[in-house]
C-alpha cells in the first residue's frame, strides 16, 4: 500500500514545499499530491499544478507525483499534453495526471470558459490526452472545442505506453467517464467515508461493463488527517484542520457535497471523513476503511489553516515513523 502527501498549499510564496516533501520522501511516503484551484475562499491552495510538481520533481528522487485534480475545461489540452509529457521526463517516469471537470462558477469565468461547455471540454480533452500521450507518430484531432493537423506529439513519455489518467468527480457520469476515459477514479477529501463507498459500488456496475478489472485498478483515496502522540495534542491540533472548513465552506463559497451548516460542529464534520487519532488509532482507521471498499493508495493532508510549518512536519514524521510501517 501507498502513502503520499498533499504538501503546504496556499500563501504567498513557495519556501519549503520542496523540503516538505523531501522529508515525506526519506520517512516512506511514495507519492505526493497537488491540487487544482485559481479561487477559493481559504488559503490552502494555488494554481499551476504541473509547474509545482516540476519543482518537486527536481528535488526528490522517488516520489510519484499526481495531479489531483488539474480542472481540465479550463485549459487548452494541447498545453496540458505537452507540460505533462516534459514533466514525465524530467522526474524520469513518476507521473499521474489527474483531471476533474470543475465546479466553482468564478474560475470558469476568469478563464472565459462556459460552465455550459465543461462536460463537452472534459471529455474531448481526456481523449485528447490519451491520444497524445500514447502516440509515436503527428496525430491530427478534431472536436468543436479545438483541433490539431498532423501534429508531432512531443516529448515521447518515459512511462509507457504513456502516464496514468485519473478522473476525479462525484456525479454519476463522472463516475462513468472514470471508466471509459481512464485508468481509474480519484476520491477527493470532502465526502464521507459512506459516500465513497456508494461511488465505489456504482465503479464497480460500469466497471462490469467495460474491459478494466475492478481488482487490478488502482484504487486510491484523498483524506484529512491530524496526527498526535496523545489526545490533549489531539485537541490542540484539530482546531486548525476545523478553521479550514470553516474558512472554505462556512460563507458563501460552496461544494457539491459540503454546505456551511456541514461544517459548524468538528465531531459531526470529523465523523466517518477524516483520519484522525493517535498512530494506533489511525491505523486502525485505515484497516476499517480496507474492510469496506478496495484501497491501495492513500494521500492525506497534513496541513491545516494557519499551521506552522514545524507542526505539519511533525505530522508527517510521525506518520511515516509509526503508521507507514504497519502497512509493509
Amino acid at each position: 500500500m501507498k502513502f503520499g502527501i498533499f504538501p503546504i498549499e496556499g500563501g504567498d510564496r513557495w519556501s519549503g514545499v520542496v523540503e516538505q516533501c523531501q522529508l515525506a520522501e526519506d520517512v516512506g511516503f511514495a507519492t505526493c499530491w497537488v491540487n487544482d484551484h485559481q479561487a477559493t475562499e481559504g488559503d490552502n491552495y494555488w494554481p499551476s499544478p504541473l509547474t509545482r510538481l516540476t519543482s518537486i520533481a527536481t528535488g526528490t528522487e522517488s516520489l510519484e507525483l499526481v495531479t489531483s485534480v488539474l480542472i481540465l475545461p479550463l485549459y487548452h489540452p494541447l498545453h496540458v499534453a505537452q507540460r505533462a509529457a516534459m514533466l514525465d521526463n524530467i522526474s524520469d517516469g513518476r507521473l499521474t495526471l489527474g483531471v476533474g471537470l470543475g465546479y466553482v462558477e468564478k474560475e470558469f469565468e476568469a478563464f472565459d470558459v462556459s460552465m455550459d461547455d465543461r462536460a463537452g471540454r472534459f471529455i474531448e480533452g481526456l481523449r485528447f490526452l490519451d491520444l497524445f500521450l500514447s502516440a509515436d507518430e503527428p496525430i491530427s484531432f478534431e472536436c468543436p472545442f479545438f483541433s490539431v493537423e498532423d501534429w508531432e506529439p512531443l516529448p515521447d513519455t518515459v512511462q509507457q505506453p504513456r502516464p496514468p489518467l485519473w478522473v476525479g468527480g462525484w456525479g454519476d457520469k463522472q463516475i462513468a467517464r472514470s471508466v471509459k476515459f481512464s485508468d481509474a477514479w480519484v476520491p477527493g477529501v470532502v465526502a464521507d467515508l459512506s459516500i465513497v463507498e456508494d461511488r465505489k459500488e456504482l465503479q464497480r456496475e460500469h466497471i462490469q461493463q467495460s474491459d478494466q478489472s475492478f481488482d487490478e485498478i488502482e484504487h486510491p483515496l484523498m483524506r484529512e488527517c491530524v496526527i498526535a502522540e496523545t489526545e490533549a495534542e489531539l485537541e490542540s491540533r484539530r482546531e486548525y484542520l476545523h478553521r479550514t472548513y470553516l474558512d472554505e465552506y462556512g460563507g458563501e463559497f460552496s461544494h457539491p457535497l459540503m454546505t456551511a451548516d456541514s461544517v459548524e460542529e468538528f465531531d459531526e464534520l470529523a465523523a466517518d471523513r477524516f483520519i484522525y487519532g493517535t498512530p494506533e488509532q489511525i491505523i486502525e482507521q485505515i484497516e476499517a476503511i480496507k474492510t469496506r471498499f478496495p484501497l491501495d493508495q492513500l494521500t492525506l493532508r497534513f496541513h491545516h489553516s494557519g499551521m506552522p510549518d514545524e507542526l505539519v512536519a511533525e505530522q508527517i514524521e510521525l506518520f511515516g515513523e509509526q503508521v507507514i510501517p504497519a502497512f509493509e
